[in-house]
């Protein structure tokens, strides 16, 4: 694994186009994207129903077509965070669409493996979520993030704090505050 400065240094060569800082870094970007989505793979949906590789490969075409001028280490994987988080929340879209009766998209064979499927109650979810977080975002980016790194991505609070630039207490403490603000969140709209 590479020291935290000299990837930052790879992403910002390779964002200016420099192809040899391109091709050090891609390798490093994959294991980690692959990383990222085993984790969430097993967390959310079991062994059956993702295939990691397009996870992987979905979340590096929205982060490399994201024209982002990167910054840190730290920016590219919040970027990453909100990649999986996309990529979840559209699959939980078209399971939605597919439950109210919308036509499915058409798959050639070669690709029907390579797509996501949610079940019926984890696509509710995820929405509802998603709009738990468009409202927190209003409140407190950083504590978005920090879901997106420890929710979407799977990271631990170690490597959040990391990515973030911040103490392991301040996630700590974020991340508390913010399951406690989502959890009310979630019990209103179950009562309502």
């Amino acid at each position: 694994m590479k020291v935290q400065g000299e990837i930052t240094q790879l992403l910002i060569k390779a964002n200016n186009g420099d192809l040899c800082a391109y091709n050090k870094i891609f390798p490093v970007i994959y294991s980690e994207l692959r990383h990222i989505a085993q984790r969430i793979r097993f967390q959310f949906f079991g062994l059956e129903t993702l295939n990691t590789t397009a996870i992987v490969h979905e979340a590096y075409l929205k982060i490399i077509n994201s024209e982002t001028d990167w910054i840190s280490r730290a920016h590219f994987y919040g970027v990453a965070g909100k990649a999986m988080r996309q990529i979840l929340l559209n699959a939980a879209r078209r399971k939605n669409a597919i439950k109210r009766g919308k036509e499915a998209e058409h798959v050639c064979f070669e690709e029907w493996e390579e797509k996501i499927h949610l079940s019926e109650n984890c696509s509710d979810e995820l929405l509802h979520l998603d709009e738990i977080l468009i409202k927190l975002e209003q409140k407190d980016k950083r504590q978005v993030k920090i879901v997106e790194c420890r929710f979407f991505a799977n990271m631990s609070i170690e490597e959040t704090a990391a990515v973030l630039d911040v103490s392991t207490a301040t996630v700590k403490r974020s991340w508390q505050v913010t399951k406690a603000w989502m959890y009310s969140q979630l019990q209103q709209n179950k009562s309502a």
